[in-house]
């Protein structure tokens, strides 16, 4: 079985600068740093040469995505927002702690462009049943209606809208473990019933509302939408069990054609926008779990598209542990930095968070004790 990697060069093309603190809704000001930024994608690109676990990968050149694309999970005043925004010569604040750069509207096209392509490649492509879209802007943030959050367009819904109408799938279960909850994803397939939407986020880091257990979704969508806020410190021990006990009992129900991760590597514990302890290891176990549940639902097919992922010195380390585990490798890393760091691990205090998530959704978790 192969695995596709989607990417290009363009991507670096936008440059938003530095952001600002959102510090609540009347008060932001300049962090001085620049967190989405065009390296990101860049170093985790360079580390999968020098690893040269990218010789293991089938590369693809993204696409173009299409107005109507966008126009499918967004309004024309939001899409014609963006492209106007991107005419000008200088950063535009178009949403929310979202910035449209000089030529921004072609650099989002194409990356749910790529969203789109690491649909094609699972279906179309000979033997290609895995793909890892790495592209940004990201999207997950961005509404229906707005962008938000260093979100564009949401590339995911994109993905989603996509697969559903070309390849005929009827139930895609979208499970986003960037560490910021996938608001924008959630507002747009809040009232859809095909689309089984779960978050692991950290509680109320951002957006500073929503992302609440009690989210579940409305009208034909209700139980369609499993928001799972974790309490800060929460590392590979916490992240596998939730796997093991909410994703992979939802999933089982949900009997999903398609998996979609929404990928933001931001719980690593060395990201400066969260305060999250996962590892290169934790996201490697995480894919293999995802992977298996693929193999029995999916026909093997699962799309990685990337999300959030700030610290620089890590997240393309955190990265390399996602694509470890599409291709079933573990690369012999000479000092594992975050072995070194005291751990123990926070079980007794998820374990009412998980408990509140089963009771919401009864009809998934009815032969669990809760």
């Amino acid at each position: 079985m192969k695995t596709a990697l989607i990417w290009d060069e363009k991507y670096s093309e936008h440059d938003i600068g530095k952001q600002k603190y959102v510090l609540s809704k009347e008060l932001e000001m300049n962090s001085g740093l620049a967190f989405e930024n065009p390296y990101r994608l860049n170093l985790v690109h360079e580390l999968l040469e020098k690893t040269q676990l990218i010789n293991k990968m089938v590369a693809y050149k993204p696409e173009f995505a299409r107005e109507e694309d966008l126009l499918k999970v967004h309004t024309t005043e939001m899409v014609e927002k963006v492209k106007e925004a991107s005419k000008n010569k200088v950063n535009i604040e178009v949403g929310e702690a979202a910035v449209s750069s000089p030529g921004a509207y072609e650099i989002a096209l194409l990356s749910a462009g790529g969203a789109k392509k690491a649909i094609d490649v699972v279906f179309e492509e000979q033997d290609v049943k895995q793909s890892y879209a790495l592209i940004r802007p990201p999207g997950h943030h961005a509404t229906r209606t707005s962008p938000m959050g260093f979100c564009l367009f949401n590339n995911v819904a994109v993905a989603v809208e996509y697969a559903k109408e070309k390849f005929g799938m009827e139930r895609v279960l979208v499970l986003d473990w960037d560490v910021h909850h996938g608001n924008g994803t959630q507002d747009i397939f809040y009232h859809d019933p095909s689309v089984l939407f779960i978050s692991i986020h950290q509680y109320k880091n951002y957006p500073l509302e929503g992302g609440e257990i009690a989210e579940t979704g409305e009208n034909d969508g209700k139980g369609f939408n499993i928001n799972i806020p974790l309490i800060p410190g929460c590392g590979d021990q916490e992240y596998i069990k939730v796997i093991d006990q909410i994703i992979t009992p939802a999933v089982n129900a949900f009997k999903p054609q398609l998996i979609i991760i929404s990928a933001g590597q931001d719980a690593n514990l060395y990201d400066p926008l969260s305060r999250m302890m996962v590892t290169r290891e934790g996201f490697r176990t995480m894919v293999t779990k995802v992977r298996e549940l693929a193999a029995v639902h999916c026909a093997d097919r699962l799309v990685i598209i990337q999300e959030g992922g700030y610290s620089l010195p890590y997240f393309p380390i955190a990265t390399l542990g996602v694509i470890e585990g599409l291709l079933d490798e573990n690369y012999p890393w000479q000092a594992d930095i975050e072995k070194l760091l005291p751990y123990s691990g926070f079980k007794p205090v998820i374990d009412p968070i998980l408990a509140e998530v089963k009771k919401a959704f009864p009809a998934i978790f009815k032969e669990l004790k809760v």
